[in-house]
């Protein structure tokens, strides 16, 4: 929560002042069953189609809907 805003205020910049290795994001296509990771800076570092057992579609798009409109759903956004 709080990562949609610029700069980031989630739990690990605000109270850890820390920066994240990664973020999995997933993709808001039709199903959302593609993610990508992205770094601190919203750049890519990998894309997946993962297999089942996948998280409940609630979750996933939860998940997008977190990070929506934030750096680090640029990417997400560009492959929906």
């Amino acid at each position: 929560m709080g990562c949609n805003k610029d700069p980031p205020s989630d739990v690990a910049h605000v109270q850890f002042r820390s920066r994240i290795a990664f973020k999995l994001v997933w993709v808001p296509n039709a199903n959302y069953d593609k993610f990508v990771l992205v770094d601190d800076d919203g750049k890519l570092l990998a894309k997946g189609n993962p297999t089942e057992p996948l998280p409940d579609r609630r979750e996933r798009e939860m998940n997008y809907q977190i990070m929506k409109g934030s750096k680090y759903a640029t990417v997400a956004d560009s492959l929906a």
